[in-house]
């Protein structure tokens, strides 16, 4: 059956995408087996009852209650189904089911029996929420839809991304188990059969990296700063004990699905970290540090030597005295936190491929193919705080689309810009100086043997020291730095929402969103991808909407550099839009007004046909009226910026592939960037947007898809800013 649903002031035709009542229930706690078309027999359940050698995990999930709680009476008051009885239920599961050998060997390293009845249910719980994914209305995984390298897009029933890997035979490991036995296809879903149990460590980012033999050295320097501890962070437990926090929100702004309106609202926030980590043997071969040497039970017995000589690396490139490493303004301090970023952010996950210049992601927009990538995508994070002040440094995450598709940090690169000749190939890239700068490191998917994946995030080798000094900086500052909302908010990328649903957000949600009014509805929306669901132009695929009366302020990412910036943003402007009142500054309590009211309904009455517009403040004329004449073109893009507009950049397209967001001049609504203000910025600050509706509207749309925080040398330099 097709429906008609509204999604940014444009009705489309289809299926709804991520609206849809399955969606919506995989991205929540409880299973939702009523929108799930019937299949022949048989089930899950009874493809495990006739298989012998399933029998111990069936018998777990006889046991084990669908109900948050840990304890067997608490579970069975709350009249919960078992396990058993849901997989014999309509719906689309992905099963990594262990064999009676997996379960057994399992139980006696853990209990010392191999009786399912005499572990606890704590325990008996783990083992069947681990191996579990409720696809929601999506079709669960086949072996050939597993992640190469990564995790899987949707978590396991304990909230947890399970890795996903081929190995030299390219048999799949998922969660450290071996797939020996795939694609056994029932009625509700997939089954795989694995030779060990999936049971992902609770361990912290900080305990993992103890844990691993060859990284003694950064868990010397964790310890010694204290950072160590501040990695143990997982759970808001404030935000999930608030009793007054609601389980939904009803909002018929935008994108309804069928006729209910009412929006998620999470009830858990998961806190995280991910981790880039130096290998003992890095700083040895960077910084020619002593080797590690070990005691009887794998301490380090030179510890204090090794820690001397890092000391005298850290301050003759970071300079100062080396006082208190606890403090946040100590060197060695701020030498460690560059290595942490907030967010549980998965391998293939770093960056989100949706958009880009001429990729296509394939058939499904929530597991976007791998394999045919087009031009390098990056994006920006924030480190941990290098200073008393609070302020952050700045982590550039490329991947490539060549080779490998190597993920690197601070990779800064020349492209193949031009305006209609190019095609933004990588043409050279800032090779790595070892131990002089952080410039060009790459990221390595796992550590080997030892496992990446914590109960709070995940860690990742590198292959040489990563430095936030003046070369690492001023290299960082050379560029345009464009970067997505998302990556702005990592409380996203913690609980595995981004790229998976939509989603509303209770106030208070995001550390970087502040100060938000009580009229303020924060939504993030995901695009589609086939002609059902239409052809949309956000960056990445993705964006947020604030609704009502809405008054917030947004931190934004750190500069790295100090000068003068020129901040835009990306703008879809429409009917059902708002008008709003933007400020600027350096504390979220003190801001001042930027321009006059940011008025997101106008449109340019852009003709593409015709090449005219209407609205004179937005003189949009598409480039393919032109027929691509260069300087046609520059003179179209003077008078935008003239009127404070520029077009979208020619890096990314539209949803389907038909055209590139900066020749989107369709339906009178191109999609544009908002030069929002011009400041000095000093890099050792936190800098903050403020914006306030200036309607006395409930139901007025504010749209956030991405930034671009620009340097004079660029937007105002002897060569024209390049288009992308």
């Amino acid at each position: 059956m097709k429906r008609h649903f509204l999604r940014n002031g444009t009705v489309f035709l289809g299926l709804v995408f991520i609206m849809t009542l399955g969606l919506l229930t995989s991205c929540s706690e409880d299973i939702d087996d009523s929108n799930f078309k019937i299949k022949d027999e048989p089930t899950m359940t009874d493809f495990l009852t006739a298989n012998d050698n399933l029998s111990q995990i069936k018998k777990i999930f006889d046991r084990v209650l669908l109900d948050n709680s840990d304890n067997a009476e608490e579970a069975s008051a709350s009249n919960a189904s078992s396990i058993t009885a849901v997989l014999s239920a309509r719906g689309n599961y992905t099963l990594f089911a262990p064999d009676n050998d997996a379960v057994n060997a399992y139980l006696d390293s853990v209990a010392g029996t191999t009786d399912v009845d005499q572990i606890s249910y704590e325990q008996a719980k783990l083992i069947a929420y681990s191996c579990l994914i409720d696809n929601g209305n999506n079709n669960a995984y086949e072996s050939a839809e597993f992640p190469i390298q990564g995790t899987f897009s949707l978590a396991n029933l304990n909230d947890r991304l399970l890795n996903s890997l081929q190995d030299e035979t390219t048999a799949y490991i998922v969660g450290g188990s071996k797939v020996i036995s795939a694609d056994h296809e029932v009625s509700n879903g997939f089954v795989h059969i694995v030779n060990k149990v999936i049971a992902p460590s609770a361990e912290s980012v900080s305990e993992m990296i103890q844990a691993a033999d060859n990284m003694k050295i950064m868990a010397m320097l964790l310890d010694k700063t204290g950072l160590f501890q501040d990695l143990m962070e997982s759970r808001d437990q404030d935000y999930e004990d608030d009793p007054t926090l609601p389980e939904t929100r009803y909002w018929s702004s935008v994108a309804y699905y069928g006729s209910n309106h009412n929006w998620v609202i999470p009830q858990k926030r998961y806190l995280g970290f991910t981790g880039f980590v130096e290998t003992d043997d890095v700083f040895v071969n960077d910084w020619g540090i002593t080797p590690p040497q070990y005691g009887e039970n794998g301490e380090l017995t030179n510890a204090d030597q090794i820690y001397n000589e890092i000391a005298n690396k850290v301050t003759s490139i970071l300079g100062g005295t080396i006082t208190d490493p606890t403090s946040v303004d100590d060197p060695m301090h701020k030498f460690v936190a560059y290595h942490f970023i907030k967010g549980k952010v998965a391998y293939n996950k770093f960056v989100h491929h949706f958009s880009e210049h001429r990729y296509s992601f394939g058939t499904n927009p929530l597991e976007p193919q791998a394999v045919n990538y087009t031009v390098d995508v990056w994006d920006y994070y924030a480190s941990l705080p290098l200073g008393s002040s609070g302020y952050r440094g700045l982590i550039k995450v490329l991947q490539v689309p060549t080779g490998e598709h190597e993920i690197y940090l601070n990779r800064i690169s020349k492209y193949s810009n031009g305006m209609v000749s190019g095609t933004y190939e990588e043409l050279s890239t800032r090779p790595n100086e070892p131990g002089q700068n952080g410039i060009n490191i790459q990221v390595f998917e796992n550590n080997g043997k030892f496992d990446n994946n914590a109960g709070n995030g995940f860690y990742y080798p590198i292959d040489h020291v990563l430095l936030y000094d003046e070369t690492t900086r001023t290299a960082l500052g050379s560029e345009r730095m464009r970067v997505d909302v998302t990556t702005m908010t990592p409380e996203l990328l913690s609980n595995n929402f981004r790229g998976n649903c939509y989603q509303a957000f209770q106030n208070g949600y995001f550390e970087d969103i502040m100060n938000e009014t009580e009229g303020t509805e924060i939504y993030y929306l995901q695009d589609g991808g086939s002609g059902s669901y239409g052809d949309w132009r956000d960056f990445q695929g993705d964006e947020y909407l604030f609704s009502g009366q809405y008054d917030f302020v947004l931190r934004l990412p750190p500069v790295p550099t100090s000068g003068t910036y020129e901040i835009r943003m990306g703008a879809s402007n429409n009917s059902l839009r708002g008008m709003c009142q933007i400020y600027f500054g350096d504390s979220p309590d003190n801001t001042t007004t930027v321009g006059l009211p940011f008025d997101l309904r106008q449109n340019a009455g852009a003709n593409v046909k015709e090449g005219t517009y209407t609205n004179p403040t937005i003189p949009f004329v598409a480039d393919s009226y032109y027929e691509y004449d260069e300087d046609q073109m520059q003179e179209n893009d003077k008078n935008l910026r003239i009127q404070g507009w520029m077009k979208a950049p020619k890096y990314f397209w539209t949803a389907l592939g038909t055209q590139t967001a900066r020749d989107c001049g369709s339906a009178n609504e191109p999609s544009l960037r908002k030069i929002v203000t011009v400041q000095d910025m000093d890099y050792r600050k936190n800098y903050y947007l403020r914006f306030k509706s200036a309607l006395k509207k409930t139901d007025s749309q504010f749209f956030v898809d991405y930034f671009e925080i620009v340097p004079r040398a660029i937007y105002n330099g002897t060569e024209p800013e390049d288009i992308w």
